[in-house]
């Protein structure tokens, strides 16, 4: 009896398994947090839940602006390189927070364009 319970409960305790991750991802930024992180300034963004939404927006579009680049798209993976650079400079801001939010928006709407 034991093993057709474990049968039958196990697709139920892997679609739990894959919506807990799905939520997980939901809520944290579009990289992966518990990775050795290469700035202070990701670490932020990790702990910041308006921070990681906006990341996740970010990852979103920058991926739809990357499909529509074409012969461009060099030139955007350059560009989007250089941005995460100076975002990763606001660790020197007095307002990390509020530093990483306005780099943020201002390359969402660059992309956007």
């Amino acid at each position: 009896m034991h093993s057709i319970t474990r049968t039958a409960l196990l697709p139920v305790a892997m679609l739990a398994a894959g919506l807990a991750l799905n939520a997980q991802a939901q809520t944290g930024p579009s990289f992966n947090c518990s990775a050795n992180l290469s700035s202070s300034i990701e670490t932020l963004i990790c702990g910041s839940e308006a921070l990681s939404i906006l990341d996740r927006q970010m990852a979103s579009t920058y991926s739809a602006a990357l499909e529509k680049a074409g012969s461009q798209a060099k030139r955007l993976k350059a560009e989007q390189r250089g941005w995460i650079k100076g975002r990763n400079d606001c660790w020197k801001a007095d307002d990390k927070q509020a530093c990483v939010r306005d780099s943020y928006n201002q390359r969402l709407v660059e992309l956007r364009q």
